[in-house]
């Protein structure tokens, strides 16, 4: 009954298209240009990165978005550099978040929403942004939340995705390409579960100075996201921002992801 009723809120295109080709970007791209609800949502996303950048990292420097996909972040951050392992006319440049083409102490931000959980070698990923981004710099991830709403959505919802959070280890070898295979729970499992191996193994040079419940949850939800359709009138996005605020003290429950800042805070070798 689950994946009948999943089949059912499908995306036109979608229920055949679950895959990594480029097919998918055109229909994402789509989906996203029709569903105000969803834009509202990304837009919040884009704000508090901003804010973050602007507040917490006191240099200069390249600003990164990484795993662009169909984002609009450019819109809104002229600067950004928008990258992907796919390539794609609507982005900046083709781009491996395990192996970049950026100068050592090159780059001031690296802005990623939903990307971390689908690397397949988060050490790799720590030894990259150690790299390239300059002392007093960092890196912003938006991520998948392990409260009630957010376990229940991202476990039955994501038929090509998982959410383990017991896995034993932060290997994520199960990742076959850029949307198949990833483990959603694995920033709980780096930066909260496993908190005080990430601080010893790299905390010379890394330090998590934030982390917060993303406020745009309901949105997110009844948008229908990228793969499925939208629930609620575009009118209701107001109504919908507004009670996110009201239930703001609480959105540990149901917020849908969290916002995870990394600094980097020295230039000594995340390996020694």
């Amino acid at each position: 009954m689950l994946n009948v009723l999943r089949n059912m809120l499908l995306e036109p295109g979608i229920i055949d298209n679950i895959n990594d080709d480029n097919e998918l970007l055109a229909i994402h791209r789509n989906i996203l240009s029709r569903k105000p609800v969803l834009k509202s949502a990304y837009l919040y996303f884009y704000d508090e990165m901003i804010k973050i950048c602007d507040e917490m990292f006191s240099t200069d420097g390249l600003e990164i978005e990484i795993g662009s996909g169909v984002g609009f972040f450019k819109e809104v951050r002229k600067n950004v550099i928008t990258t992907d392992i796919r390539n794609s006319d609507q982005i900046d440049m083709k781009l491996n978040a395990l192996k970049m083409s950026f100068k050592d102490s090159s780059v001031k931000c690296i802005y990623a929403v939903n990307v971390f959980h689908h690397l397949s070698d988060i050490e790799l990923f720590f030894y990259e942004i150690n790299r390239v981004l300059k002392v007093g710099g960092g890196c912003i991830l938006i991520e998948p939340h392990i409260g009630f709403a957010s376990r229940l959505i991202h476990t039955y919802l994501h038929k090509n995705e998982t959410f383990l959070p017991d896995e034993p280890d932060w290997s994520n070898q199960s990742v076959t390409g850029p949307l198949n295979g990833a483990n959603q729970a694995l920033s709980y499992i780096v930066f909260e579960r496993d908190y005080y191996k990430f601080k010893k193994k790299y905390g010379t040079s890394l330090r998590i100075v934030y982390q917060q419940y993303a406020l745009n949850s309901l949105k997110y939800f009844f948008s229908g996201g990228l793969n499925f359709k939208q629930l609620i009138p575009n009118w209701m996005v107001p109504v919908l921002s507004f009670a996110e605020n009201i239930f703001s003290s609480c959105a540990v429950h149901w917020s849908l992801h969290k916002i995870i800042v990394i600094k980097k805070i020295g230039d000594s070798s995340i390996y020694t």
